[in-house]
């Protein structure tokens, strides 16, 4: 075995062979990345005009807005449900209702909120369902009159895609915005939100996302995020700098191309009759977010529909980002696994003429460089200790390539925060701006192994078929604050 092994990793074809291979992936990767950081300043700079025209006071004393539905699934949320059922009862909207949806929590959740609120349990029989889902047993609404536009769904549990749509099939309102009860979203979120689906007239947006921040060790007060703070521990810390690159240069740079192909599950609006045309989210992939968009802009395509998927780059939601390795890798595992399913549900897209763009390019470099890359990535591992082993690797040419592949990520990472310093007023203080700096320039060696990991686990078991769901997320609750 070992001299096959010898054989195979001392020819020199198989050297030069995958010498091209990462070497061309990397080059089209940064290619794809330096092409992102354009896009995205490009796409930053008409958001900010656009938002001139339509500012948000002017929304707010229309009278010919849409109405919105805020969805929130919970489950065993007991922990921060009252504080974060409050930041979404003080949204600024003048037509909204928010749902939250209980999904069989095995905690005090429901008991706390029917105290808090003064809820009140009514026949939940009349609910039609036109997205199936697991039986609702009661709805509540507040005795309270501040309190009108709460309604608390108690179901059975199904996961959280179920209980989305169990909220869905419940509202009456145009748009369905979907988040989690573990979310503190700004006040005049649904204010910013709302305004792609009033400026754009030739074509229909059929999903909105906002950009999701960390608030691990931030301060809560009445539900309202009243000061931010960077986390205390490196693993969120690196997280705050990986959701700014992800969603900054990410999704803003593919939104300027109309190519956005996932909004976040933690904050994303949709009109609800497509979303009801389309069947809902979908509770057998733990991937239901970029599911659901891929699967809306396939009715589009297929109906030949003009539409657009819009993301707006302003922080519009804060959630409590895994606190520490354990957790952060059963949270790639989960991304991974949906990343998976999604895929290979729709695989018929793959370079489909018929989808046009999302079949020739959108769906291509989710499959080769989303899903690709931890694969590569590890593949790279494992030939860089055969080589070494077996005495190809020339360790000074190495070095330098090393050394230039994580001075270009730290170049994307700086770009990224000065982007967000710049345009938006969250993290100015020059400490701050600092403490990013050195946690992105630390991302490579204490991070991101850590994060490969976590979708290789997710991977191998999709290839051995192990069964495995959502997984628990242990929390510490937001920092609330009385004063």
């Amino acid at each position: 075995m070992l001299s096959s092994l010898r054989e195979f990793f001392s020819s020199e074809y198989v050297f030069l062979a995958a010498n091209y291979i990462f070497f061309f992936y990397g080059i089209i990767l940064m290619t794809f990345y330096f092409s992102g950081v354009v896009l995205a300043s490009r796409a930053i700079k008409r958001n900010k005009r656009k938002s001139l025209f339509l500012q948000v006071n002017d929304i707010v004393s229309a009278t010919d807005i849409p109405s919105i539905s805020v969805i929130a699934p919970a489950y065993n949320e007991g922990l921060t449900i009252i504080e974060n059922v409050k930041s979404l009862l003080s949204i600024q909207y003048p037509y909204y209702e928010l749902i939250l949806v209980n999904d069989g929590s095995k905690d005090d959740s429901l008991e706390q909120l029917i105290e808090e609120f003064q809820l009140e349990r009514r026949d939940a029989t009349f609910i039609t369902q036109p997205i199936p889902t697991a039986s609702v047993k009661y709805f509540y609404r507040s005795k309270l009159s501040k309190y009108t536009h709460l309604t608390v769904l108690d179901k059975n549990n199904g996961g959280r895609a179920d209980a989305l749509n169990a909220g869905i099939n419940f509202a009456s309102s145009e748009l369905v915005v979907c988040t989690d009860a573990d979310c503190i979203i700004e006040q005049d979120a649904l204010l910013k939100m709302v305004r792609p689906y009033l400026e754009e007239n030739e074509k229909e947006v059929i999903a909105c996302g906002g950009g999701i921040g960390i608030a691990n060790d931030s301060v809560i007060k009445n539900g309202v995020l009243k000061e931010l703070r960077l986390p205390d521990n490196l693993v969120p810390m690196v997280q705050v700098v990986e959701y700014i690159r992800a969603f900054l240069l990410g999704r803003m740079a593919w939104s300027e191309i109309n190519g956005l192909m996932l909004v976040s599950g933690a904050f994303g609006m949709y009109p609800r009759k497509r979303v009801i045309e389309v069947n809902g989210f979908d509770a057998k992939t733990v991937g239901e977010d970029l599911e659901l968009c891929i699967r809306l802009r396939m009715l589009m395509e297929e109906k030949k529909l003009p539409y657009k998927v819009v993301y707006l780059p302003e922080t519009l939601c804060w959630t409590e980002g895994p606190p520490d390795h354990s957790i952060l890798i059963k949270q790639r595992d989960r991304w991974a696994r949906g990343l998976w399913e999604t895929l290979k549900m729709h695989r018929k897209l793959f370079l489909n003429r018929k989808y046009r763009y999302m079949g020739l390019i959108f769906y291509p470099y989710w499959l080769f460089f989303e899903f690709g890359a931890p694969i590569v990535e590890f593949l790279g591992v494992i030939c860089i200790i055969a080589f070494a082993f077996f005495g190809m690797i020339n360790w000074p040419m190495a070095i330098l390539l090393f050394t230039a592949a994580y001075l270009i990520g730290c170049v994307f990472s700086t770009a990224a925060i000065f982007m967000y310093v710049k345009n938006f007023d969250h993290y100015h203080k020059p400490k701050q701006i600092i403490e990013l700096l050195l946690a992105a320039y630390l991302e490579p060696f204490l991070y991101h192994p850590i994060l490969v990991y976590g979708q290789m686990k997710g991977y191998y078991k999709k290839i051995f078929g192990i069964k495995s769901g959502w997984g628990t997320m242990t929390r510490k609750g937001f920092k609330v604050s009385d004063s």
